[in-house]
């Protein structure tokens, strides 16, 4: 039977859920959360400040009183700036992540994720005006850069092959049940006719930092980094944390010498592998599933939808925004179950159908003229199903391939570049949807979906040409296949043995590697 590293079986997919739920280790179980609550913070400002930026005493503080509407308003251009300058917050954080989870190594990059929390937070809830609100937001997006870089690959590294996509996915379970939170507290906060109001939601995001804090003594270092900084002994215990209590000391041994033998733990490789020889088609895999993440309509959904929602007539805008966000858990609960045995490549392609779907369903009910109340209703029922097939599929599964497809040798600079990119196109994304959908610019409202549709048409296109399935797999595995050149389609059926994993090193093509290129 092909080997996969971490004491699982190339066919893990096989399993059940159940099956899958018993491989979990006390260690891996508390690893798994406390990495993923590193992302809420993330998820809870996106989905705060999209009811926060519609509340009245924000919007008086941050505002400016019109004479002729008698009423204050925040300008589009500065919603646009307090909307999309925080992701250049997070391209800093993602550039100072690469070289200082390679230096530091991942668990001391935590460290770095709790302080730019806490001074974040505090900016924004002292803030009197739209730069220093803004610094604020900035400075927490610049820790969601350092996570989203870092975390996905700590995650990859100390899960069992069969458990890695389940383990990934709690970033985003993590993100949409902070949203889901958030929207909830709006609803409480958004009567409260005082700076108290917003202040209370934003100041809520105290807690996770303070989690990460109390916790992080217990938590581990991956012993695939241990092990590229030639620290063999406290790789040897990191990985014996991480396994069951049962697993015998020759096991231990077995595995540990199965890592060191591989490439990836050799060094760290330069920016140039990164672009060269099988990498260029890892980092491309990474590119497609990270900025197709967000340049089909996240952030306008995420940042904008009760604002929308208050556009289009309705008075219940709030509401909407948590029934949103409860479609969201829903479906980032299913994917957990699914991901490890229905695979990322189907989900990926599957949801890239519905959501452009329903991002054109948008786009034609908001090229009606005068909608009628029914239209409308369509309209809206069409952006909560399409956030529901996205957070089932384009939400989480690329951060699971993310910290698949890249080579540990150079895996914190893949994700790096991945992640720049897909922070620029979020920020193409938040800073254009004002202007887009604001009556006084393009006023194009609901026929911004044909945009997003369009190219998220595009992305899934670039997904079933490109993105192999990798589930199952060992990161060792992976190594295997990509090196021996496998077509993206023959993934899944290709078989690798423990011999040939082992063979793996530096300079190295696989030698006579078990890959049935006719499958």
């Amino acid at each position: 039977m092909p080997y996969t590293q971490g004491g699982g079986l190339a066919d893990g997919q096989k399993l059940t859920f159940t099956q899958r739920l018993k491989e979990f280790t006390p260690m891996v179980l508390f690893m798994t959360f406390y990495l993923a609550v590193t992302a809420w913070n993330y998820g809870y400002d996106v989905s705060v400040f999209s009811g926060v930026q519609a509340m009245e005493p924000f919007i008086q503080r941050f505002g400016s009183y019109n004479a002729s509407t008698k009423k204050y308003a925040i300008a589009s251009y500065v919603t646009s700036i307090m909307n999309s300058f925080p992701y250049l917050g997070k391209l800093l954080g993602c550039w100072a992540a690469a070289p200082m989870a390679e230096r530091i190594g991942r668990k001391k990059s935590i460290l770095t994720v709790i302080g730019t929390s806490f001074i974040g937070v505090l900016l924004q809830i002292t803030a009197t005006t739209v730069p220093q609100f803004t610094i604020g937001r900035m400075l927490c997006y610049a820790m969601t850069g350092i996570c989203v870089s870092v975390m996905p690959a700590f995650m990859a590294e100390c899960a069992p092959a069969i458990l890695r996509g389940m383990v990934t996915s709690q970033l985003q379970l993590q993100i949409v049940v902070a949203q889901l939170v958030a929207s909830a507290i709006n609803f409480g906060t958004s009567t409260v006719d005082s700076n108290a109001g917003w202040r209370i939601s934003v100041g809520v995001q105290f807690i996770m930092p303070g989690f990460l804090l109390v916790f992080y003594p217990f938590i581990v270092e991956s012993p695939r980094w241990l092990l590229s900084r030639d620290r063999m002994e406290d790789a040897t215990h990191s990985l014996r944390r991480l396994r069951k209590k049962g697993s015998s000391e020759e096991l231990i041994q077995e595995e540990i010498s199965l890592l060191t033998q591989t490439h990836g733990n050799d060094g760290k490789g330069s920016w140039k592998e990164v672009f060269t020889g099988t990498n260029r088609r890892r980092t491309a895999i990474a590119v497609i599933v990270m900025v197709g993440q967000q340049i089909t309509g996240q952030a306008f959904v995420s940042q904008y939808s009760v604002v929308f929602y208050k556009q289009q007539g309705y008075n219940n805008s709030f509401e909407l925004g948590m029934i949103q966000q409860a479609l969201g858990v829903a479906a980032v609960m299913l994917t957990t179950v699914v991901v490890d045995t229905f695979g990322r490549r189907q989900i990926l392609i599957i949801g890239g159908v519905m959501n452009a779907i329903f991002l054109f369903i948008m786009g034609a009910m908001g090229s009606i003229e005068k909608p009628s109340l029914s239209e409308k209703r369509l309209m809206v029922a069409s952006v909560l199903i399409w956030f529901y097939f996205y957070l089932l599929s384009w939400a989480s599964v690329p951060y699971i391939v993310l910290g698949e497809a890249s080579t540990r040798r150079v895996v914190e600079k893949t994700s790096n570049f991945a992640v720049s990119l897909s922070v620029v196109a979020a920020f193409l994304v938040s800073f254009t949807a004002p202007y887009l959908i604001g009556a006084e610019y393009a006023n194009l409202g609901g026929k911004v979906g044909y945009i997003y549709g369009s190219l998220t048409v595009l992305f899934t296109a670039l997904t079933w040409w490109y993105v192999p399935e990798m589930k199952g797999r060992s990161l060792e595995e992976l190594d295997a296949l990509f090196r021996d050149g496998v077509a993206t389609h023959k993934f899944s059926k290709a078989e690798v043995t423990f011999t040939e994993v082992a063979a793996l090193k530096v300079g190295e093509k696989t030698p006579a590697v078990a890959v049935d290129h006719a499958v």
